[in-house]
């Protein structure tokens, strides 16, 4: 457990709270008296690496446009009509 959880740079209970949500699969290796025992292969935990991770791109506002009906188009349309009745006192 403590290598796999500094392989991850994570700690050991947030290891088993992956654990638990089905994020990570392990080997069980026998049976603890307060937790159970578990053992992590290489490959599932550079799986899960891999399916983690995350790629920011940049926001083109330009190019970027809500969809209709969308909090967002809604949102924007209130703010529009807000600085129109702004612009006319």
């Amino acid at each position: 457990m403590k290598q796999a959880a500094e392989m991850l740079s994570i700690s050991v209970s947030t290891l088993r709270a992956l654990v638990r949500a089905g994020e990570i699969a392990y080997v069980p290796r026998g049976v603890g008296t307060v937790r159970q025992h578990m053992g992590f292969d290489a490959t599932d935990i550079e799986d899960f690496i891999r399916r983690s991770k995350v790629r920011l791109v940049p926001r083109n506002e330009a190019t970027h446009t809500p969809a209709p009906g969308s909090f967002l188009a809604n949102r924007a349309a209130r703010l529009a009509a807000r600085a129109a009745r702004k612009t006319q006192k």
